[in-house]
């Protein structure tokens, strides 16, 4: 079995930096709120996943300093741990030409003004114009220095202030993780090069692909042509993307979405993009599943163009990097893949939905995610060793690795969610969907009515013999699902997400 391969770590994208950057709470429009509600939800409901499956969240350097979605989390997290579990440490840290916490953020801040290689920071905008924010830019630069100064500044505020404390108290005590990075790591200009050669693995075998998957490959390569990741700093920051600067080197100064034409497809150059960047890092740790998931929408149609967008990165990263030359899985419709994605919201129907109320029910979702989270945290609490008891949650994963075949793997794994359900009391439930997948469901009630949250995560090569492939097509999933036809009456969707469990390494085509 592979189910806790490595150190039992879980990578997800959905930490990615560039997902929600900074903003002030009185800045934003509702529309912005709300994304960043969602985007925090699911943010909430994957780490209480990994939780549940006896995984710790892996997060590299670069967003455990930088994300404002993880550090969020992360510092409510870890208040709940404190008075739950305080010898449990759900996060653990990724270094890259890094000895430690402390000097991986030197190195990111020492590039804040670096005009030939500059760190973009989504967590501290400050950097990168203090005149906009009504500060003096040499005292900015003079901050920017070292991270005591930056957290000691007038203009950080309580909120990052406190959360990047947290994290910096917790990784500076914390081992890094042992990666087993591949011999060559690859550079995202050379990936994206490689992927628009007609000659490439993709180029050739594009005709092979169904409609959907054809029709997303070419626009994404016309795109990605016009954009020319050969020229000169192209793609050396792939936050570019989402500003309305001139491209680099572009002769008549154009943003990214005028050179590619439309919002839509910059939408999925972006999901490409950036799906391949989070590629490039979890095969730079090695020993970690990822989660890949689009970002956060309402829509439908859309989520699954950008979910194929995702599905042909990860093809193109593994038949760069592990020299696999295959294609994306094909399988179901679009209209079944809507019914269970990897993330959604969901709100009572027959309540009004004004946006104080539906505040309220979120609220109160997040509450009782923060009661699951230290609940979980409890019971993984006593790991055994040294005289002491192992865990009924631990004895139950344990059975789960130990499995020599299929069906004693879902015995185990659906005893070990019985289990789960019972921490989470009636915030929530977990069990298996249809032959390879796991749902956590949450729930909130109040004055507003009940909200729901839920993640479903199906796993190469856990429950099923043989591997199923890596990076099978992310609407992809089962008909049967641990929620019943009673929680979800009267319910409608307010948002959700695509993607896909995927073991960078452990399909053996």
């Amino acid at each position: 079995m592979t189910f806790s391969g490595g150190q039992g770590l879980q990578y997800l994208e959905s930490l990615d930096s560039v997902r929600m950057p900074w903003a002030a709470p009185t800045g934003i429009s509702e529309t912005e709120r709300q994304r960043r509600d969602d985007h925090e939800l699911q943010v909430f409901i994957e780490v209480l996943m990994t939780l549940a499956l006896g995984r710790d969240v892996v997060v590299p350097q670069s967003y455990a300093f930088d994300s404002a979605g993880f550090l969020s989390v992360a510092h409510t997290v870890l208040q709940a741990r404190d008075r739950a579990a305080i010898n449990e440490h759900p996060f653990r840290l990724h270094l890259f030409k890094a000895d430690s916490f402390e000097g991986a953020v030197a190195g990111m801040l020492g590039r804040a003004f670096d005009k030939n290689h500059p760190f973009l920071s989504f967590l501290l905008p400050e950097l990168h114009g203090p005149e906009r924010y009504g500060l003096d830019p040499d005292d900015v630069r003079w901050q920017s220095e070292n991270l005591d100064r930056i957290l000691n500044s007038d203009w950080i505020g309580v909120d990052r202030a406190q959360a990047l404390s947290a994290i910096r108290a917790e990784f500076r005590a914390l081992p890094r993780v042992k990666a087993d990075p591949p011999a060559t790591i690859l550079g995202l200009g050379d990936l994206l090069a490689s992927a628009i050669e007609e000659t490439s693995p993709m180029g050739r075998a594009a005709q092979s692909l169904s409609d959907p998957f054809r029709e997303v490959h070419a626009e994404l390569v016309t795109a990605i042509r016009r954009l020319d990741p050969v020229r000169s700093q192209a793609f050396s920051q792939r936050s570019r993307l989402r500003m309305s600067d001139p491209w680099p080197n572009d002769p008549d100064r154009r943003t990214p979405e005028q050179i590619v034409g439309s919002r839509g497809t910059l939408d999925l150059v972006i999901e490409f993009v950036d799906t391949l960047y989070n590629a490039i890092v979890v095969d730079s740790i090695g020993i970690a599943s990822a989660t890949f998931s689009t970002e956060v929408a309402d829509g439908d149609r859309i989520l699954i163009s950008r979910a194929i967008a995702q599905e042909l990165a990860i093809a193109q990263y593994r038949s760069g990097a592990h020299q696999a030359a295959w294609l994306p899985q094909q399988g179901e419709s679009a209209d079944e893949s809507e019914e269970h994605p990897l993330f959604e919201v969901r709100l009572n129907s027959q309540v009004v939905a004004t946006e104080r109320r539906t505040a309220d029910q979120l609220s109160n979702l997040r509450d009782n995610a923060v009661d699951a989270i230290a609940a979980l945290l409890d019971a993984r609490a006593q790991r055994g060793g040294s005289g002491r008891a192992r865990s009924p949650f631990w004895k139950g994963m344990d059975k789960v690795a130990e499995a020599e075949n299929a069906t004693a793997a879902r015995k185990a794994l659906d005893a070990h969610l019985v289990r789960v359900a019972s921490v989470l009391g009636g915030q929530g439930d977990a069990g298996l969907v249809g032959k390879s997948g796991v749902q956590v469901l949450l729930t909130g009630s109040g004055a507003a009515g009940p909200a729901m949250a839920a993640a479903l995560w199906r796993f190469p090569g856990i429950l099923e013999y043989p591997a199923i492939a890596v990076g099978a097509v992310a609407p992809i999933v089962a008909q049967q699902g641990v929620q019943s036809a009673r929680r979800w009456k009267d319910t409608r969707r307010r948002a959700h997400a695509l993607g896909r469990v995927v073991d960078m390494r452990g399909y053996q085509p």
